[in-house]
């Protein structure tokens, strides 16, 4: 009788106070729960700017705009080593903070945020994006045996055959104003991981295929638009979902060539995945995974197609990028340039003297390496992890439970706080030359391939 009663009332008001009324108790309810945010959530006594601590709106207009390191460097700087980027979630930039959001083991470990893993086709994860501690060892220590130092120094023959022919590529643009060599090393990386993925490589370097402006919009979430939430879509994990229904949708937004790729990607893996090795019977990656291969102890197919997926991107796309900033770092500076070219020279009579060994002997060289993945990280922002239910310990002070954490890895190396002079590029801050004037400099807050059980397979 009463919610009857209510209703006919609710007739007899007139269409415009009825919506004024709505529009009142959304108003007060946003108002209610930016309070909350600001002044009783759990995470009210971590600083921060008040329009970020009271809503996700800053935050995720950064993310669309691609400048969240950007915006977290700038919020650091002011605040600190911690900073609260939006109600539910904290960015660090110290050691301590890598160590306890990323270092832990299981069951103490920090679960990967939702917002990074993607539900793949037929519910079935890969490496990269499992939520599961044991299926990401499991499969971890399948993968583990192909990117060894022994391994990797097996397949030396094929890094020596893309890198030739990048450098005829290079050699044949001598007359060009220009060449685009971010282009060229992204082929030539990509070329490498599925040379050495599948046993044949994609050829790109020689076709010309432009890989990355057909796949990374994907791979990078552009069109999450069209998505729910913040969800970030992976090659790997949704193109065979995704594309056939954008096509229809949207016709123009994924090109022909694109399409072709795909497929071409998943032909070479079901051909890789009939032989029992390569057929120049070199080692390649897979050959430690397919005895496993639907074994209680190893992994199902559909895992390892969502494994190696995922890695053809990350596997290529961080060297390429890494490398092309190298390069242009070395460019323009001239003093960079003149000390790297007499080392290599010193170092090496021929390039048939380069390899996989001898190239260590070049401390230069790895550290112009290292200095370019910590002014120029190839991935800027923090890879996010959520606190258990019951909260934990982080860089020293408690954390409840639920919260997004995560190091920003560019506002991390680009701090004063960890680095002496961070905005410049200064390779010797890696060497013993180095020791006095970069003495104070935080090197464990540098962790360009993250670290912990979950770090980069590749790293060594």
């Amino acid at each position: 009788m009463f919610f009857q009663g209510l209703l006919e009332s609710l007739t007899t008001l007139s269409p415009t106070i009825v919506l004024g009324t709505c529009l009142a108790g959304i108003f007060l309810i946003i108002n209610l729960r930016v309070l909350y945010n600001i002044f009783f959530h759990p995470l009210a006594c971590y600083p921060g700017p008040i329009f970020c601590t009271s809503n996700a709106i800053p935050y995720q207009i950064a993310l669309l705009k691609g400048t969240t390191h950007l915006y977290s460097a700038r919020l650091h700087e002011k605040y600190g080593p911690v900073v609260r980027v939006s109600p539910n979630e904290l960015s660090y930039i110290t050691a301590q903070a890598w160590a306890d959001i990323y270092g832990r083991r299981h069951p103490e470990q920090l679960q990967k945020h939702p917002d990074i893993i993607s539900g793949p086709p037929g519910g079935v994860y890969g490496l990269a994006n499992t939520p599961n501690d044991q299926d990401h060892s499991r499969m971890r220590r399948l993968m583990v045996p192909g990117f060894s130092e022994k391994a990797v120094r097996a397949q030396e023959n094929v890094f020596r055959n893309h890198i030739g022919r990048l450098i005829v590529k290079i050699r044949d643009n001598e007359g060009n104003d220009t060449i685009d060599l971010t282009l060229l090393l992204h082929a030539t990386t990509f070329d490498i991981i599925t040379d050495s993925m599948f046993g044949e490589s994609a050829n790109t370097l020689e076709t010309g295929t432009d890989w990355m402006s057909l796949t990374m919009p994907l791979a990078r979430g552009r069109i999450r638009f069209f998505m729910k939430g913040d969800l970030w879509l992976t090659v790997g994990y949704q193109s065979t979902r995704i594309i056939p229904i954008l096509r229809r949708l949207l016709p123009g937004m994924v090109p022909n060539t694109a399409i072709q790729f795909f497929q071409n990607t998943v032909r070479a893996l079901d051909r890789r995945l009939t032989r029992p090795s390569c057929d120049d019977g070199r080692p390649d990656i897979l050959q430690h995974v397919l005895p496993y291969l639907d074994n209680p102890k190893g992994l199902t197919l559909p895992e390892l197609q969502s494994t190696l997926r995922s890695l053809m991107i990350a596997g290529s796309e961080t060297s390429a990028s890494i490398l092309t900033s190298a390069h242009y770092f070395a460019l323009s500076n001239p003093r960079v340039y003149e000390r790297l070219l007499g080392e290599v020279r010193c170092q090496f009579a021929s390039d048939r003297d380069i390899t996989g060994t001898s190239v260590n002997r070049c401390k230069y060289l790895v550290a112009v390496l290292e200095e370019t993945m910590r002014i120029w990280p190839a991935i800027a922002i923090s890879l996010p992890r959520i606190t258990p239910p019951k909260g934990c310990e982080i860089d020293g002070l408690w954390v409840p439970g639920g919260i997004k954490v995560g190091v920003n890895q560019w506002a991390a190396y680009s701090s004063d706080r960890n680095f002496a002079r961070p905005d410049e590029f200064l390779p010797e801050r890696w060497l013993e030359e180095g020791n006095e004037e970069f003495a104070n400099d935080v090197r464990a807050a540098f962790q360009p391939f993250s670290t912990g059980p979950r770090n980069c397979l590749g790293m060594k």
